[in-house]
């Protein structure tokens, strides 16, 4: 079975460490590290409406939390190719304190649910630059699931998407701004979903860095539960998220960076927030 989508990602100029649909020089490389932690005991149900993780007429208290960390890398191949690549370790814990002592519930996960892998290619350079972007989604399975009361990481199914890419910078504060919309399928039974996303960033002054994003995921068919499998790569999620970002840029490339993504709505997913401490890295491959 044949799987193609098409997404529209609007493409940031080539700041210092700044990882979005930009296509690297050649020998040039992007890569980004991160750690991050996320935590929420709401979530929106399948109307959209805020309710407990847990039903509180049974469970006393409960939280849901994820702990990992992240790996970006871009690569410039020659002047119209750039290779792109990812991967994550997460911790997912699912606790709940059931009001008699027998029912509490204790799951936790740990592993690397997959790789992405993509390329970069031009369509347009010029005061709006574009680009075209394939990338594939492979699921590795390398998860432990502690219980069967573990909640799920990632998809058991590959996905495969096509992007195309837009993108400008503005006059003001060394700065820029990107937009995306796109839609990306999913093999067996997990949902395809429409995404969206829009970025703007500044340089207001010496090496600060400041940035917002707001991104959408509109899943095809919402899951129905939450309880057990809480991630949000499980392919089966609606989520609107705001991220500001606050960065230290230095010559030479490198940049760290803190970022807070607050979900604001979405249907079965978790109501919470997420903190992400990233380094990265813009540099030149010698040969």
């Amino acid at each position: 079975m044949l799987f193609l989508s098409v997404a529209l990602l609007m493409i940031p100029p080539p700041l210092p460490a700044l990882a979005g649909a930009w296509l690297r020089a050649p020998g040039e490389s992007y890569v980004k590290a991160a750690l991050f932690r996320s935590r929420g005991v709401e979530e929106f149900d399948v109307t959209g409406k805020s309710r407990p993780l847990f039903d509180p007429a049974v469970v006393e208290s409960g939280r849901y939390s994820e702990t990992g960390s992240s790996l970006y890398a871009e690569y410039g191949v020659s002047r119209d190719v750039t290779l792109v690549a990812g991967a994550l370790l997460k911790v997912a814990d699912l606790e709940a304190h059931d009001r008699e002592v027998a029912g509490d519930v204790r799951g936790l996960s740990i592993g690397i649910p997959d790789l992405q892998l993509g390329a970069r290619l031009p369509l347009s350079r010029g005061r709006w630059a574009a680009a075209l972007e394939p990338n594939l989604s492979i699921p590795l399975r390398l998860v432990d699931r502690r219980s069967d009361d573990s909640p799920r990481i990632g998809s058991e199914s590959a996905s495969f998407a096509l992007s195309a890419s837009l993108g400008r910078s503005l006059p003001v504060a060394n700065g820029y701004v990107q937009a995306s919309a796109g839609y990306r399928a999913r093999a067996g039974q997990a949902s395809d979903e429409w995404f969206a996303d829009a970025e703007a960033g500044v340089s207001p002054c010496g090496p600060l860095r400041l940035r917002l994003r707001y991104d959408r995921v509109d899943a095809r068919r919402v899951a129905t539960g939450m309880e057990g499998d809480l991630s949000a790569n499980a392919g089966a999620r609606d989520a609107r998220r705001l991220s500001p970002t606050v960065a230290l840029g230095w010559r030479g490339g490198s940049e760290l960076s803190l970022t807070w993504r607050r979900t604001l709505s979405g249907r079965s997913a978790l109501r919470g927030s997420e903190w992400e401490l990233a380094y990265a890295f813009l540099g030149t491959v010698r040969r």
